[in-house]
C-alpha cells in the first residue's frame, strides 16, 4: 500500500534559511525590548515586542496559484 504522506524527505536550502531567519529576527527583537526597556521607552519597547512575536509564531503564509 502507498504512503499518503508527502511530507518532503530533504531539507531545502531555502527552508534552512528561513528557520535561521525566523530566529534571528526574534532573538533582535528580544535584545530590543531589553535595550529600550532599560533606557525607558516602554512604547517602543511594545512595538518591538510585537514585531518579535508576529514573526516567531504568528505569521502563516498561504499562496494559491491558479493556472
Amino acid at each position: 500500500m502507498t504512503s499518503i504522506d508527502r511530507t518532503a524527505q530533504v531539507r531545502l536550502k531555502s527552508q534552512s534559511r528561513l528557520t535561521w531567519a525566523t530566529i534571528a529576527v526574534g532573538l533582535i527583537s528580544i535584545a530590543a525590548v531589553v535595550v529600550l526597556g532599560i533606557t525607558g521607552n516602554g512604547e517602543a519597547a511594545a512595538a518591538a515586542g510585537l514585531v518579535g512575536a508576529a514573526f516567531a509564531g504568528g505569521m502563516n503564509i498561504t499562496i494559491d496559484i491558479r493556472r
